[in-house]
């Protein structure tokens, strides 16, 4: 996974200016790996990798294998729960399909409340067709709903379904950016 991420990271970073942000927050980030590419490529930038207190030691050497120890921190904790604040953006990269609505939209809660009111809302996830036709696209689409809903209990999600979960959350879904990874940033304000 931190290898696929490290892939991720260059295409999110490639597609979306985060040059408007002070302070990245990635909520499930694991061991760091997305925000170390998004941060080596945005010189200015700070981040937070939060995720769970277990995989504190395996975030903490990947800031430091990246040489961003002075501009990247590891907080633990439970997104269910709470997600730190001050973030001028929070990014999670395939976090929302692990879960069912209604745990997908706790995460999202917690974050508006963290974020501040000029705040961005990042999901980098892939955005899935409204229909299931029978191209190789829609078959791939429809493989990895299935492995969703079976390991995780989550699910693939279409434009109009993002917009929902942000609708409830609190928050107006602004644009999707396309990347090279087969994931977009889905850019969400508060509503």
């Amino acid at each position: 996974m931190g290898a696929f991420t490290a892939m991720v990271a260059i295409a999110v970073a490639a597609a979306y200016d985060f040059s408007r942000f002070g302070t990245i927050i990635d909520v499930g980030g694991g061991e760091g790996a997305l925000l170390a590419g998004i941060l080596r490529a945005n010189p200015a930038l700070r981040g937070v990798v939060f995720d769970m207190p277990r995989v504190a030691e395996g975030a903490n050497e990947t800031i430091a294998a990246a040489g961003l120890g002075d501009r990247c921190e590891f907080v633990g904790g439970d997104f269910f729960e709470a997600v730190p604040g001050g973030g001028d953006a929070y990014i999670l990269k395939h976090v929302i399909h692990d879960w069912d609505d209604a745990r997908a939209v706790r995460i999202l809660r917690n974050c508006r409340r963290a974020m501040k009111a000029e705040g961005k809302l990042l999901i980098v996830e892939g955005v899935y067709p409204e229909r299931i036709d029978q191209s190789v696209a829609s078959r791939g689409a429809a493989a990895n709903d299935v492995n969703m809903l079976v390991c995780t209990g989550g699910r693939q999600r279409a434009e109009a379904e993002f917009r929902a979960l942000f609708d409830a959350a609190g928050f107006e879904l602004t644009r999707i950016v396309p990347t090279q990874a087969m994931s977009s940033v889905i850019e969400g304000v508060r509503a």
